[in-house]
């Protein structure tokens, strides 16, 4: 087995210009996959294809229409929604949101239809009148009225008449939502701002099915504009530190890059979605990618300092770590891909993507790496002592302690495994962002202030057509929602 990876080594070294050329081309080739992502940030995501809510979900959405939406909330700086320039910031709000892109409908104060009774005729007319908003007998009638009415109270306005909203229903196509989604989404920003300029002490918050999905994507492509640059350079510097070898960094970098796009590209071949559950698929990739390198460069650098040549060091470091790397690869591919065994969709995808990237990391790590390696410029590092004294005294305390060690240690681990029951299991789909995060802080404001972000619906089934309009029917309707 050695007298093999010796000789592999010595391949990879000799045909070095081979071994670029094509690691080039392929990862181009597997890179290409990229161009086949689909990119999705709906919250049904979580959800397979054949899990028994989301087939309800699509079947209530079959017969009745689908019912994302994005809700303005009205926050006046009085807490009254009925003061006029709250009621006129809705009544504005109301009428602009009729050019939402995808719109089915917009409910507010200001077109809710209320009827009244006037002897034996009946009236239905619009709550809000625009002209008679300066009216403080008609604004308390508006705030009589609407606390009174089930319809409203809690869900359009707040029970205590501090907040009222805008819900703004949208029918989105299937396809094509990454771009569609934040194309409401950017229409809703941007007539917040417009009511919040226009009417001064009035501040506007949005939540909604919409706003859930642009956040998600949002959120993670800000974070790995920041973790992966962030993870790229803390990795650059600790192996600078480790290696001393700037060869070794650049090197490393390059499988780092050519690894991700691998995975990525990969996975946009055998067609997994990007989401943003996935998004932490690069930086995994690249921890596994420096683990692999660190032990090859480690080996290499020890070669030198014992005196072998560039082209020695290289072949003994690919001996020495192909087999330990190999396995090291295969298991942890092994832990990712056991996660295909979830039932949430975009944690089996992260598996995946996981994987790839790992398979990549290696090949490139035994091959690509040293066949680079041998063309950059390399020189013995400084000779250091032969032995680190802080090491020493760490495997002398170890040994020395070896029992009161390996009974601590299990003390404490049972002492941690005794805290698991304190964990909290939490899927809430808001609670997946940070409270620092505008969109959560919004739908907590809501969860306090009106009925929440969270609806739960029924379909209720006549005996036949045109059941629902039987007395006895309408009694059970009447009575199941009691």
């Amino acid at each position: 087995m050695q007298h093999l990876e010796a000789r592999f080594g010595e391949w990879v070294v000799t045909a070095r210009w081979l071994i670029v050329a094509v690691t080039l081309v392929l990862v181009a080739v597997a890179g290409s996959g990229i161009l086949f992502l689909e990119f999705s940030a709906n919250y049904r995501m979580f959800f397979s294809k054949d899990n028994p809510q989301l087939l309800a979900l699509e079947s209530l959405e079959l017969t009745y229409g689908k019912s994302d939406n994005v809700l303005f909330m009205i926050v006046p700086e009085d807490r009254d929604a009925t003061s006029e320039q709250a009621l006129a910031a809705a009544v504005w709000l109301t009428e602009r949101a009729w050019q939402t892109p995808y719109l089915r409908r917009v409910d507010s104060l200001a077109n809710f239809q209320h009827t009244t009774a006037e002897g034996d005729d009946l009236y239905v007319r619009a709550l809000v009148d625009p002209a008679k908003l300066n009216d403080a007998e008609e604004r308390a009638r508006i705030r009589t009225t609407a606390l009174a009415d089930p319809r409203l109270a809690g869900g359009i306005i707040a029970q205590d008449g501090g907040v009222s909203a805008v819900s703004v229903t949208v029918e989105l196509p299937e396809d094509d939502q990454v771009v569609r989604i934040p194309e409401v989404a950017g229409f809703a920003h941007k007539i917040a701002a417009e009511t919040e300029k226009r009417f001064p002490g009035i501040d506007v918050r949005m939540v909604g099915t919409v706003m859930i999905n642009h956040t998600f994507s949002e959120a993670s492509v800000e974070s790995q504009k920041v973790f992966l640059p962030a993870s790229l350079a803390i990795m650059a510097l600790i192996l600078f530190l480790l290696t001393g070898k700037i060869a070794g960094v650049a090197a490393t970098g390059l499988v780092i890059v050519f690894s991700i796009v691998a995975s990525i590209g990969l996975g946009g071949w055998v067609g997994l979605p990007f989401t943003p559950s996935t998004a932490p698929a690069p930086t995994i990739v690249l921890m596994i990618v420096v683990a692999n390198c660190v032990h090859l460069l480690s080996t290499l650098q020890q070669r030198l300092q014992a005196g072998d040549s560039k082209h020695e060091a290289i072949v003994e470091s690919v001996r020495l770590n192909l087999h330990p790397v190999f396995l090291a690869s295969v298991t942890t591919a092994l832990g990712f891909l056991t996660m295909n065994f979830s039932e949430v969709p975009p944690y089996r995808h992260l598996g995946n993507f996981v994987a790839f990237g790992i398979g990549a990391s290696f090949l490139l790590s035994v091959t690509f790496l040293p066949a680079l390696l041998s063309l950059l410029p390399l020189r013995a590092p400084a000779m250091r002592r032969p032995h680190d004294p802080a090491m020493a005294a760490i495997a002398e305390f170890v040994v020395r302690r070896r029992k009161a060690l390996l009974w601590g240690s299990a003390t404490i681990v049972l002492a941690l495994a005794a805290a698991i029951p304190r964990n909290d299991l939490n899927d809430v789909l808001v609670h997946f962002f940070d409270e620092s995060i505008e969109f959560r802080q919004d739908t907590d404001f809501l969860d306090e202030r009106l009925s929440g972000n969270t609806v739960l619906e029924y379909s209720l089934h006549s005996s036949g057509p045109g059941g629902v309009t039987e007395p006895a029917f309408l009694a059970d309707v009447s009575a199941f929602a009691d």
